[in-house]
């Protein structure tokens, strides 16, 4: 079986969660015996073992990008710089697109790939690919599986949806096979936001790595020897992930305890507005900006943190918890998450309830016990939450799908 992928991002770069959920299916898929054709939209460096295709080759559309990877989770009249062209000396001509110029480029490159390729069957991942596995379906006539890894409605975090992306994901959704979800919160949203019939929709739940992790250098070494308790947060800073929730909370946990210290790790269009909120109240001796940690020194700080929280105001997975668990280090984490319905052994709260995020925090620091709890029957839960059983599964929806195609 050959499967034909579009994909916005991959790693080893360093947007989020979608590429690393991208990358774990894909060699999961791969050791499972079946074929993967990636397509990006941009040529960058990638990892493992499938075959790649860059969708601003020359010989599709001469246009290429800059090295700016324009963010999975940008809204659509964002815009990324890319080269249309060189002046007789040599230099770039550069012009700015939006995110939703550069989905419905991917896509018409898509339609030409399809043409050229043999596949079985297509498979697309988020928004800003749907549109490339319509076009290829179109082109090919193969089936088409929509991979949902987040909605207009988290990215708004409430109503005041992006009409753009939501246009695209309703027709995009429309038009497809079959559409997974990476959880069933997720699948609860596009069966009444986008009026998706459920016998359509999938749930596949991300999964993780199950090896030991390297082991490294603490991060916050003074801070530890003080005898300082480190809270993390880490991720996106924007409306989605509550990051002022999360500095609420904090200032109720110093009011009751000012020797812990809050981390926050990541980068996003609220950051000026997270730091302003951290100085109102008063925490700026309390609160660290890490800036966009990744690899061996996010590592580091999982491993240096005494307790993470993600506090997302709508999360389709969540795959943080998992990564601090791997590195030993328990979560709190909020019920409007998708890897609340998997993982029963760590502390939940409904992201507006700061009052009880705090309680939690506190609690937890507080009591070792609690955590090593969290930690020993957390990570007996991370066995049976592989990419392995992810691509399986995936793999038999596949069949599934094709059995139809050839009897």
């Amino acid at each position: 079986m050959r499967v034909l992928k579009f994909g916005w991002e991959f790693p080893p770069s360093k947007n989020g969660g979608l590429g690393v959920a991208c990358f774990g299916l894909t060699r999961e898929l791969l050791q499972n015996g079946v074929e993967v054709i990636f397509v990006l939209p941009k040529t960058q460096e990638t990892r493992g073992n499938a075959r790649f295709i860059f969708a601003d080759e020359e010989r599709l559309l001469k246009v290429l990008h800059t090295d700016v990877t324009p963010g999975p989770y940008q809204q659509s009249d964002s815009t990324v710089d890319v080269i249309v062209g060189y002046n007789e000396d040599g230099t770039p001509i550069i012009k700015s697109r939006t995110i939703i110029e550069e989905v419905h480029r991917f896509a018409h490159q898509a339609s030409i790939i399809a043409r050229e390729e043999s596949f079985d069957v297509i498979h697309a991942h988020d928004w800003t690919s749907y549109l490339a596995g319509v076009a290829a379906k179109i082109v090919s006539g193969k089936k088409l599986v929509l991979h949902v890894h987040a909605t207009s409605f988290d990215q708004a975090a409430g109503q005041n949806v992006d009409l753009s992306i939501y246009k695209i994901e309703k027709e995009a959704f429309a038009m497809a096979d079959k559409v997974v979800t990476v959880s069933g919160y997720t699948k609860n949203i596009i069966v009444h936001k986008h009026q998706v019939p459920a016998d359509k929709v999938e749930v596949v739940h991300n999964g993780c790595d199950s090896f030991e992790p390297q082991k490294h250098p603490p991060a916050l070494a003074e801070l530890k020897r003080q005898g300082k308790k480190i809270v993390l947060y880490h991720g996106r800073i924007s409306i989605q992930k509550g990051v002022d929730y999360f500095v609420r909370a904090a200032r109720k946990v110093v009011d009751n305890d000012p020797n812990v210290i809050f981390v926050v790790s990541g980068w996003g269009d609220m950051k000026s507005q997270v730091i302003d909120l951290v100085g109102a109240m008063g925490l700026s001796k309390h609160v660290l900006f890490a800036g966009a940690l990744w690899e061996e020194d996010r590592d580091r700080m999982y491993q240096a943190a005494d307790l993470v929280v993600m506090p997302s105001v709508s999360e389709p997975f969540g795959l943080v918890p998992l990564e601090a668990l791997q590195h030993g280090t328990p979560s709190v984490i909020t019920q409007q998450s998708g890897v609340a319905e998997v993982l029963t052994h760590t502390l939940k709260v409904d992201f507006w309830d700061v009052d009880e995020m705090a309680n939690k925090i506190l609690s937890s620091l507080r009591y070792p016990a609690i955590r090593s709890q969290m930690v020993t029957e957390g990570r007996q839960q991370l066995e049976k939450m592989s990419w392995k059983l992810a691509a399986e599964k995936v793999k038999r929806l596949y069949h599934n799908l094709l059995q139809y195609v050839t009897t």
